[in-house]
């Protein structure tokens, strides 16, 4: 990614209310918004069961981890597989955070729902990165901003979801893409 989109991703990401981690800041964080960006894993090394990030893989999560250095992190979730969990894991040791460990269960779409409901609930007036599938990430955008998401093809890796939620207005998201 060049610079200057880098620059203005983690603009785009800092206006949509990060809001810092100080304890002062805890009433303020009670009325910011709170944005939840959503990518799905890295390039993996084959097509089997819990296969772990190829070359190209790692260097996409240690982009992933650049976008996202200056968005203040609060928390990050990954699936139960190695590939999310490793595409997580540089922006969350960045943030000086663990990866919490979301499992995906049953069907997408009673998945997605729940999921979405929780992240809002636990997580009012932070930043978080949800790392997911092909088929997870859309239905959980989707879950997020109340719209329509395409579908995310099996080349699809470079994909990154920001969707704001403020109290009292529509969510908003925000469309880019990260890496080579």
């Amino acid at each position: 990614m060049n610079p200057s989109l880098r620059n203005l991703l983690v603009f785009g990401i800092l206006a949509l209310g990060a809001v810092g981690s100080d304890p002062a800041q805890a009433e303020i964080r009670d009325h910011a918004s709170t944005t939840i960006v959503v990518v799905r894993h890295a390039e993996k090394v084959d097509d089997s069961q819990d296969p772990p990030l190829s070359g190209a893989g790692e260097a996409r999560a240690r982009a992933l981890a650049g976008v996202l250095a200056d968005a203040g992190l609060d928390a990050t979730y990954a699936s139960q597989y190695r590939r999310t969990r490793q595409t997580a894991k540089p922006a969350a040791d960045a943030a000086g955070i663990e990866v919490r460990i979301a499992p995906i269960e049953g069907e997408i779409a009673a998945w997605a729902g729940p999921f979405a409901e929780t992240l809002i609930e636990r997580h009012g007036g932070e930043t978080v990165l949800v790392v997911g599938h092909s088929n997870t990430v859309p239905a959980l955008v989707a879950k997020l901003c109340d719209c329509t998401i395409q579908p995310l093809t099996d080349a699809d890796y470079d994909h990154l979801y920001i969707v704001e939620r403020a109290s009292g207005r529509p969510a908003r998201l925000i469309r880019a893409r990260y890496g080579n």
